[in-house]
């Protein structure tokens, strides 16, 4: 059990008042545990106890006290103010002890906060969607402060709500944000430490950014815990401001990334309008390409870049003669050559652009042969990035699909059959593979829901075909 000398390591006020009582008044003084054992500091025995009494030491918790005996009252009546004296002092000393320790633990915490959001900024800094970015901090603080529950919702650049739930359900978080501490951390813009209207307690930071209030995060624990503390509080302030410079950061660099790939569509529709009957080919080209990769698993920032890739593959052809992508015979070989050097075009338009390697050979290569006899480069195999091949097959079954000067656009199963024969030597085997799966599922793929219906599609069920044609291992 807690007693005097876990609390107080100096003990000798004490026991040299205690020396004094006994010397000075006669008065034998014993301290106890909080339970009335009498522990080995300044014990003289306990003599006659037809007098006592006992002085309780002031902490936070009990701890126990001075038992004084004397022969009589009288004795005790002389010497209480003594007593007094020395349990003040004592006092005093406990209460001093109470502060170190106090303020030690506030070091700790504090240094402990320190290294918490030096590793959060770390796990943080390579975020560039603010949806990850959300939910990340909202996962790790919640830990750190022991929070049941959380929540985050901040208007990201284009008005929409992201909204990030921990233990709770969008109806819950939804009544919890109509209460006061939310309107009162808004309106004050800094950290609230209060409680809900069940007793639950809670913590709310705003998310502010130069044109004002865009959301908050809040961080709860049920009733049955104890209350978020002051520097629990301080922690969550002190990241508030970080937070708010973070998310501002990830709006503007969304707005940049919309504003860019915006640009590139325009100047795609552009290109595509040189040629009537090439209108929506960069964009049908890259819907495809960002259904095969998605089939393939792709990290969502990828397949964004190469959406972006897509939509570039025909840039090249701004140099080439409007008349000759127009012409509705069948080109001449000098012709032919020409429109074969647009993908180089495109590699020197964009090589100054600095656009990551990616991109640019995404956007060049997609005219390249698995054999090798492609252009404008004749890379073949593995040597054509993974993404160029994607291209390949999007642009081709989109070309073959549509119509054209010299032609109307091909069924679906004519088309897939072209492909499937030029795995192997046009094609990438598992790009054509990731297309036939993108194109069973149909509309329930949210990058073909607008393109597909207007597909020439006699027979849904030639994908199941194609696929145990061409991708079926056959049996030993």
């Amino acid at each position: 059990m807690p007693d005097l000398t876990d609390h107080m390591p100096d003990t000798s006020f004490l026991e040299k008042s205690m020396d004094l009582l006994k010397n000075a008044h006669r008065v034998h003084s014993f301290v106890l545990d909080c339970e009335g054992n009498p522990l080995s500091l300044g014990n003289n025995g306990y003599g006659q106890l037809s007098s006592a009494r006992f002085f309780p030491f002031e902490y936070r918790e009990p701890i126990g006290g001075l038992l004084c005996t004397a022969d009589d009252e009288k004795i005790l009546d002389a010497a209480e103010p003594h007593i007094r004296v020395c349990m003040e002092g004592v006092n005093t000393l406990l209460q001093r002890e109470l502060e170190i320790q106090q303020m030690s633990s506030e070091i700790l915490d504090i240094s402990e906060y320190i290294n918490f959001l030096f590793q959060l900024e770390q796990k943080l800094l390579g975020i560039r969607k603010l949806y990850d970015f959300c939910a990340l901090l909202v996962s790790e603080v919640s830990g750190k402060i022991g929070a049941d529950k959380a929540l985050m919702s901040v208007r990201d650049s284009g008005d929409d709500t992201i909204s990030i739930y921990r233990n709770l359900s969008s109806g819950e978080a939804a009544g919890i944000m109509m209460q006061e501490p939310f309107s009162l951390a808004l309106n004050k813009k800094d950290t609230v430490l209060s409680t809900l209207k069940d007793g639950t307690s809670v913590l709310v930071s705003p998310v502010v950014v130069k044109e004002g209030g865009i959301g908050c995060i809040a961080f709860l624990r049920s009733p049955e815990k104890r209350f978020f503390t002051a520097y629990e509080k301080k922690l969550v302030g002190i990241m508030n401001h970080s937070i708010s410079s973070t998310v501002e950061t990830l709006r503007l660099y969304d707005n940049l990334k919309q504003l860019y790939l915006n640009t590139v569509k325009s100047l795609a529709a552009a290109i595509d309008a040189k040629d009537p009957h090439t209108h929506g080919h960069s964009y049908r080209v890259a819907r495809y390409s960002m259904a095969i990769a998605k089939e393939l698993g792709y990290a969502e920032e990828l397949i964004a870049d190469i959406e972006i890739s897509a939509y570039m593959h025909d840039l090249g052809k701004i140099g080439v003669s409007g008349a000759l992508l127009r012409k509705p015979e069948k080109l001449t070989e000098e012709e032919y050559e020409e429109i074969k050097k647009h993908p180089y075009f495109t590699g020197k338009i964009l090589e100054p652009m600095r656009l990551p390697d990616f991109i640019v050979n995404t956007a060049v290569q997609h005219h390249e042969r698995i054999d090798g006899k492609g252009y404008p480069y004749g890379l073949s195999g593995e040597s054509i990035i993974p993404s160029a091949r994607i291209v390949a097959v999007a642009d081709v079954f989109d070309a073959l699909t549509s119509d054209r000067p010299y032609r109307p656009g091909m069924p679906v199963e004519k088309a897939l059959d072209i492909l499937c024969r030029g795995i192997g030597t046009q094609f990438d085997r598992t790009m054509v593979g990731a297309l036939l799966t993108a194109l069973q599922k149909g509309e329930r793929v949210k990058e073909l829901e607008d393109i597909y219906p207007s597909l020439n599609l006699t027979d849904a069920a030639l994908f199941d075909r194609f696929l145990g044609e061409w991708f079926t291992e056959p049996a030993e």
